[in-house]
């Protein structure tokens, strides 16, 4: 039986024979892929600068060094992966969690309770939804905000109002390179440190010293904040290729969003998603969610949660220091489904057919034992919705 992944990365045959390029050109590190790639990514976006970087978790982590940020209190989501959480630990900070809102995944503004020892929040873009980096930044005053938009490339606005912003490109995200990082930044003094950052604070990369006719082995190093973090030229050109097909995958990803919301509609036992620009995941909220996933992988559909609540790991319960009902409860039910610019409609349409027809034997549950209790207003869902 075919297994239908859940998300998987696609790549054309420009990028292939480009990357082949790469490959015979001798030249695998940082170098002149890496500069093109920031330049058309800043473009992109529309920031002044770029700086890439090995991992998302890499450009968080220096997004804090950058700004000499060590100890104090690090507020972020418990909705995301442990990145945001953990680059707090490697700079000596505590780590506490923020409720979310329903509507967006998104870390609640009124939720962050900023107290003398915090020194910076990461908001997470969540799903593609766009946090308010905004009304954040208005509570925050002083205090950095860190907007990672690993799940929003490209919506339009993300990084728009942030100081700062990072972005990813691990296998699974809508600009798929493998892995990989970048961080904007209209600050050139901000740009200029994290060059040096990156590598270990070399002040010139093996690049700048090998251009022209003689190479110059000669640098200096002033500082020991930086890390081993930069990107290399074989990723770097996946991503030119990948960047220069985002907004057709992210089409074809919302392509079947509308597809799912269409056939969904009107199953009680269901909500689907509000309908994001970039569709990193497909996660609708539904009643039976273990018993759904475990009916579509004996068919060979794969399926996930994004996410379990960092705070519901064993490490990580220290940052739940605040009740958070909203997580709580929301993420019990929630699956995501197969998206991404590579799936078959052919596919999609089975999909839908094993889901329908589990809530439809949902269904005559009801008629022998009863109606199910549930409720899908926002500000009152029952205990299984």
């Amino acid at each position: 039986m075919k297994t239908v992944p859940v998300l998987c990365p696609t790549i054309d045959e420009q990028t292939k024979k480009d990357l082949l390029e790469v490959l015979d050109s001798g030249w695998w590190g940082s170098g002149p892929k890496v500069l093109e790639f920031e330049e058309k990514f800043a473009e992109k976006v529309g920031s002044k600068y770029a700086i890439s970087t090995s991992s998302g978790t890499a450009a968080l982590d220096l997004c804090l060094k950058v700004y000499g940020i060590k100890g104090g209190e690090l507020i972020t989501t418990p909705f995301t992966f442990v990145s945001d959480a953990i680059v707090g630990e490697y700079n000596d900070m505590d780590v506490t969690f923020a409720d979310i809102k329903a509507d967006d995944f998104c870390i609640d503004p009124e939720k962050i309770e900023i107290t003398p020892e915090t020194k910076a929040i990461i908001a997470v873009d969540s799903h593609g939804h766009l946090a308010d980096i905004k009304a954040i930044r208005e509570k925050a005053g002083d205090i950095l905000v860190i907007e990672d938009a690993a799940h929003a490339m490209y919506t339009p606005g993300a990084g728009k109002d942030a100081v700062i912003t990072i972005w990813s490109f691990q296998a699974v995200k809508s600009l798929p390179i493998g892995d990989g990082g970048m961080i904007t930044t209209n600050d050139k003094e901000i740009y200029n440190k994290l060059r040096t950052l990156t590598w270990l604070g070399v002040e010139k990369t093996t690049y700048s010293r090998a251009v022209g006719k003689k190479y110059s082995w000669d640098y200096d190093i002033t500082q020991a904040e930086g890390i081993k973090g930069y990107m290399n030229d074989i990723a770097a050109v996946i991503g030119i290729g990948q960047l220069r097909r985002i907004d057709e995958m992210n089409a074809k990803r919302r392509a079947h969003q509308s597809v799912y919301d269409d056939a969904f509609k009107g199953i009680r036992y269901i909500k689907t998603p509000k309908p994001t620009v970039t569709c990193q995941y497909y996660t609708m909220q539904c009643y039976n969610r273990d018993g759904l996933s475990e009916v579509l992988a004996e068919n060979g559909i794969a399926t996930s949660v994004h996410f379990k609540p960092l705070h519901e790991m064993t490490y990580w319960k220290k940052g739940a220091k605040n009740p958070m009902p909203v997580v709580d409860k929301l993420w019990k039910n929630l699956l995501t489904l197969p998206v991404h610019d590579g799936l078959k409609f052919s596919d999609q349409e089975r999909i839908i057919e094993l889901v329908k027809d589990f809530y439809q034997l949902q269904g005559s549950a009801e008629i022998i034992h009863g109606p199910i209790p549930m409720s899908w207003e926002e500000d009152e869902r029952s205990d299984i919705l």
